[in-house]
Parts: C-alpha cells; sequence; structure tokens
C-alpha cells in the first residue's frame, strides 16, 4: 500500500480535536503512531537486509591483526664447543598482519546471495500483507464503534416508544379501556428495552477500546454513514477474474512463493557442501622480533596467491543437511498450495459477500418501509378495534429490528469491498477513500 507523507498525517491528527474522525483519517493516524503498524514497519526494514547480508559473502573480506608484547628472560643454548652459554632477553615484539580474501568460486556463497534476495522480497511481501490486513482490521473496529454507537440511538428510541406505550396502556386502563396484560406486556417491552441499551452501552465502550488500541488514542469524534448509500457493480463482474487478481497479486501468496524459492536455495547451499572453493588471497606482513630466533630483525613482505579447498568427509554431517534442506522445501512447497487455496477460497468468499450484500441492502430498504406502514396500520387498527397492543409492540419492535439490519448490512457490504480488495492484494488508499465518501456528518460519542 501507498503510505501518506507524515506532514498530511500530522494534519489529520491535529484537525481530529476540531472535525469528526473519519476512516482516511483514522488510517493516517494509525500510520503515524499504531504500535501495530510501526512494529510490521521495523520488521520489513529488518528483513530488507538480507539483502545486503547475502551480497556480502560474495564481496572482498578485509582482515587486519597487530599485537605488541615485552620480552624479558634468559636464553640458554649450546656453542661449538658443547658448552652452555646464556643470553639475556630484552626486546618488544611486534607483529602486524593484513589479508584480504576474495571469493573466486563459492557455490555456498552464490546460494546465500539468492537466499537473500529472496528472503528480502518474502519481508517486502509480509509487510503488504500485514498492512493490508490492519487496514481491514481498523476498518471493522471503526464500522463497530458506528454500529454500536447507532445502536444506542435506536436502543434509545426503542425505549421512549415503549415507555409511551406503557403510559397509554396505563391510561386505558386507569380509564377501563384497557387491561392489566396491556400494561403487563409494554412493561415487559420496556424493560428488554432498557436491558437492550446498557448493552449497547457497554459494547461501545468495548469497540472504542478496541479502536483506540490500533490508533494510540481514544476518539470522541467520528463520522457516520450518509443517507444516500449506492451499490454499484462490481468491477470486474465475473468471479474468474477477481482469482486471477489474487493469484498475481495476493502478497501472501507472493510471500510463500519467495519462502519457497529461498527453500530451494537452501537445498543448493547444502548441497555445496561437496563442492569445492577458490579464494583469492592477498596479504601483508610487518614483524619485528616476532620470535626468539629473530631477536632484532625485521620482516617486511607481501604476499598474493589463490587458495583452493576440497572437502572430503564430514562425517555424513553434507548428506543429512541435503536431506533436511530438502524436506524443507517439499514443506514450503505444500505450504504454497495451501496458501493458494485459502486465498482462492477468501476471494470467493469476499466476491460473494459484496454480491450478496448488494441485494441484501436493498431488500433491507424495502423492509424498513414495509415495516414502518406496517407500525402505522397497527396503530390506526388499534383505533379501529382490529388491532391489539400486541400487535403494536410487534410492529414497533420489527421497525426497529429492520433499521439495525439496514445499518448493520451497509457496513457488512462496505467492509466486504475492502476484504475483497485485500484478498487479491490491492487494497490501497484509494479504496480507503472510497470507503470514506460513504461517510458523512459528525457523530460525538458520548455515553
Amino acid at each position: 500500500m501507498v503510505t501518506r507523507m507524515p506532514l498530511l498525517c500530522l494534519a489529520a491528527f491535529a484537525s481530529q480535536a476540531v472535525f469528526a474522525l473519519d476512516l482516511q483519517d483514522a488510517w493516517s493516524i494509525m500510520q503515524m503512531q499504531g504500535p501495530t503498524y510501526r512494529a510490521a514497519v521495523h520488521e520489513r526494514d529488518a528483513g530488507l537486509e538480507n539483502r545486503a547480508l547475502g551480497r556480502a559473502g560474495l564481496l572482498p573480506q578485509l582482515n587486519a591483526s597487530a599485537s605488541k608484547s615485552r620480552v624479558d628472560g634468559t636464553q640458554e643454548q649450546d656453542n661449538l664447543l658443547g658448552n652452555s652459554v646464556e643470553n639475556d632477553l630484552d626486546y618488544d615484539s611486534q607483529n602486524l598482519n593484513l589479508q584480504l580474501r576474495q571469493p573466486l568460486f563459492n557455490r555456498q556463497r552464490m546460494a546465500e546471495y539468492r537466499q537473500g534476495k529472496h528472503r528480502a522480497d518474502y519481508s517486502a511481501a509480509v509487510f503488504d500483507a500485514k498492512t493490508q490486513n490492519v487496514a481491514v482490521r481498523l476498518a471493522s473496529r471503526y464500522f463497530d464503534v458506528l454500529l454500536t454507537r447507532e445502536t444506542i440511538d435506536l436502543a434509545n428510541a426503542k425505549l421512549k416508544a415503549f415507555e409511551q406505550q406503557v403510559s397509554a396502556s396505563q391510561r386505558r386502563f386507569d380509564l377501563g379501556d384497557g387491561t392489566v396484560t396491556d400494561v403487563d406486556q409494554a412493561t415487559a417491552r420496556r424493560d428488554l428495552a432498557m436491558a437492550e441499551l446498557i448493552e449497547a452501552q457497554d459494547n461501545l465502550v468495548v469497540a472504542l477500546r478496541l479502536l483506540q488500541e490500533m490508533l494510540g488514542e481514544e476518539p470522541r469524534h467520528v463520522a457516520t454513514l450518509r443517507e444516500d448509500f449506492p451499490t454499484p457493480t462490481l468491477q470486474p463482474s465475473s468471479l474468474q477474474a477477481w482469482l486471477n487478481q489474487a493469484q498475481a497479486n495476493n502478497p501472501s501468496l507472493r510471500a510463500r512463493t519467495y519462502s519457497h524459492s529461498a527453500a530451494e536455495e537452501e537445498v543448493n547451499r547444502a548441497e555445496s557442501g561437496h563442492w569445492p572453493t577458490l579464494d583469492l588471497v592477498l596479504g601483508y606482513t610487518d614483524s619485528e622480533s616476532d620470535s626468539i630466533s629473530t631477536i632484532d630483525q625485521q620482516n617486511r613482505y607481501a604476499s598474493a596467491g589463490v587458495e583452493f579447498n576440497m572437502p572430503l568427509y564430514s562425517g555424513g554431517a553434507v548428506s543429512a543437511r541435503v536431506r533436511q534442506a530438502i524436506a524443507s522445501r517439499d514443506q514450503a512447497d505444500e505450504e504454497l498450495k495451501a496458501t493458494r487455496e485459502e486465498v482462492f477460497s477468501a476471494t470467493t468468499r469476499e466476491f460473494r459477500g459484496v454480491q450478496s450484500g448488494q441485494a441484501r441492502i436493498r431488500a433491507l430498504q424495502r423492509a424498513v418501509e414495509s415495516s414502518e406502514r406496517a407500525q402505522d396500520s397497527a396503530k390506526k387498527g388499534f383505533l379501529a378495534g382490529s388491532s391489539t397492543n400486541v400487535d403494536i409492540l410487534n410492529a414497533e419492535e420489527q421497525v426497529f429490528l429492520a433499521r439495525r439490519d439496514l445499518l448493520e448490512a451497509k457496513l457488512r457490504y462496505l467492509l466486504a469491498r475492502l476484504q475483497l480488495a485485500a484478498a487479491v492484494g490491492l487494497l490501497g488508499d484509494d479504496d480507503i477513500s472510497t470507503a470514506n465518501t460513504y461517510l458523512g456528518p459528525e457523530l460525538v460519542l458520548r455515553f
């Protein structure tokens, strides 16, 4: 995904105190200070260094060593006459060595170099997958806040309506037109509505805390859904086209592919244990009295040559490492196949979720309208004597259920579109921006 500039993130963060926090602002703030996202950034940066680590094995290695010591003692040796002669030793000894080693042929280092590239690409793909997943999680938690807050408003309206029914039933009972059953039924519905309101308030506290977990702070103002809610047809419209995009772009699938390639190179690296190596070695030595036999002598010399190493036998360790690497490669191959099937299943599920979401929203919009008409009919029928108090209570209950179901269906539709984009690996700022256009006026998160 494309990361916004820090200045834009800061501007969105600073404006939160005045304007409602919409989904796009929440995404910018999370990129700037969200611990989950920032941890993924650092993980990616660490993984990208595998490219340099793999390349380092093919570059020259320069090492230097130096030593300085003080020698104080006695040397005894026989002369030509067989007599023992003692010499006092009192001198400084110092030594300086420089060595440059450049691999000329090393099959193992070449495999490590290719492994480094695959591992760096794997880290980038994992970061891409985590970024898209965290964007979906953020949208899900943001929508949960909207749903729970709107549920509180619906619960308050429902409670108020049932309280009115309790008062009306009590008045009719006092006047002799109603029954105690009507009063009890209305009271029971009111008490249930109060319990639902308490539950909705608790859900809002939890939803806000989960959103704060990702943002690093608790929002007090969020943007609600707009009244107009278009559901355009998916483009492309065929499932196979989306599956093809998932095959080409899904970051989790790409990460598994790079992991399989790295496992293949591990087999090559293990097999290289049977192969010889050839290095160019350049050296320089500067020493003074570096041993008892060279007291007060100085040596300065340079050397150049090639070093050939041929492994002969290592107790079977190389063959064991090869078998181990082959097993790991086969495991990576099966994991790649499993991930591909999971990605295809997720793409199919989200594709169907968007399509069924469109139909469900249209059906619930009609259900809200018909429920409101049924409510009006129940009230008129009660006045005409053809409906009972229970019919009114049921009609009012149905209206609130239909309204909440419609709100939930709209939020699920928006989330399904984001999940579909993430399933095919194409979720970006433009998708967040598109979902953000469905959000409108400010909603104060009061309790």
